[in-house]
């Protein structure tokens, strides 16, 4: 019998060796024991596998990727706010994506301006803004990218991301179904047809997803008479929510708090946006909006046209545009001078004591020590059960 111990000790070290690895691949896909634990969304989520096929699991898991299922994240920073690309860079490491800058425009030759830009008069700030936003659509179209999600350089997000994106593409390919798009739906409810080409959805069936904001609406009712799809998707139980007395709605209305009890998200078309802080864009969308703004007309700020756009207002066609409330992308405001918010928009010269994001609980940027020293004692600025926090601005 003696004989036979080194050989049950080696036994012994070989299961838990392996048991080891089965854990640290098990943490790494995002698996949990406990889908209610406040551990369970901040990596990928399992799918159970009566609910989609393989293929669609599959095109589902793109979401985990670095680039959350876009070909390429764009980042638009002035090159001289070098202190937003010390910061995103850091949050997209910090998360697991991979981002590549383009640069904001200050300059550039009168002759480029499409029509309308004399009588617009967006002034130097606004015009910028809006030729960077050309910029990365018509690199989209000349790199012949399926999709990209364009972010601005200020913005911050929670870091389960991946999991929200996740659910976010299972409520856009819902809404895209030509037979559901007026339906009032739950995402573990319904089982899409899953598309090949996009975790969100056939890419030529949507050209805008407006994930960044200042503020939406749900489509209503009438509007279905113009065209519009009133379908909404509701994601029930979603702990990265906010409690009601926690959201700030913003240029939105109150529709979202009234209608949906707390932890719910609703994914549906876009309307009256404001903020292009975030949005993903599918080649089609790409060169419609380059089309449409970059060489047809410009009349207003950017983000006005990109709500004219996925409207049908101001004389645009209407565009396939979804969006989310809460939003997943939202501004980042450090400490410090709030003149330093904004190139377009005057903050005024009042310093900033408490560095916040809007709805977004386990903020990246305010997570940054946490995650680089290994700690799990996450940063939650909207904690359940406590009043709303007073942000200062």
């Amino acid at each position: 019998m003696a004989a036979r111990y080194p050989t049950l000790r080696v036994a012994l070290a070989v299961a838990g060796s392996l048991t080891l690895l089965i854990l640290a691949f098990a943490i790494h896909r995002g698996w949990t024991t406990n889908a209610h634990s406040k551990w369970a969304r901040i990596l990928p989520a399992s799918t159970t596998s009566n609910s989609y096929s393989s293929a669609g699991l599959q095109v589902l898991q793109d979401v985990f990727n670095e680039t959350l299922g876009f070909q390429k994240i764009f980042v638009i920073n002035l090159p001289s706010r070098t202190d937003r690309r010390d910061t995103i860079s850091l949050a997209a490491a910090l998360t697991g994506l991979k981002i590549d800058f383009v640069d904001g425009v200050t300059d550039w030759d009168e002759r480029i301006l499409p029509p309308g830009a004399t009588e617009a008069n967006l002034g130097k700030g606004n015009t910028g803004a809006w030729r960077a936003h050309m910029n990365v659509a018509r690199t989209t179209v000349e790199q012949n990218l399926t999709s990209a999600l364009v972010l601005e350089a200020d913005v911050d997000w929670d870091i389960r991301i991946k999991s929200q994106m996740q659910d976010f593409a299972k409520a856009s390919q819902l809404l895209l179904q030509p037979d559901r798009a007026n339906d009032r739906m739950y995402v573990s409810e319904h089982m899409p047809r899953m598309s090949s080409s996009s975790p969100y959805g056939d890419v030529n069936a949507w050209d805008l997803l407006w994930i960044g904001h200042c503020g939406t609406h749900f489509p209503s009712e009438e509007e279905k008479d113009i065209g519009v799809p009133a379908g909404r998707v509701a994601i029930p139980d979603d702990e990265t929510v906010p409690e009601s007395q926690h959201v700030n709605i913003q240029f939105g209305n109150d529709d979202l708090i009234n209608q949906y009890p707390n932890h719910t998200r609703v994914v549906s078309r876009a309307r009256m946006n404001v903020c292009t802080l975030a949005y993903g864009m599918s080649q089609q969308g790409a060169r419609r909006f380059l089309y449409q703004l970059g060489i047809k007309r410009i009349q207003s700020a950017t983000d006005i046209m990109f709500r004219d756009l996925c409207d049908g207002l101001a004389g645009r066609p209407l565009h396939a545009c979804l969006t989310v409330q809460p939003q997943l992308f939202q501004h980042h405001r450090p400490v410090g001078a709030k003149s330093t918010f904004s190139e377009i928009a005057n903050h005024g010269e009042e310093y900033n004591e408490r560095a916040f994001t809007r709805n977004v609980r386990w903020s990246t940027r305010l997570n940054y020590e946490k995650l680089l020293y290994g700690k799990t004692d996450f940063v939650d600025l909207f904690p359940d059960g406590e009043p709303a926090t007073d942000l200062g601005f």
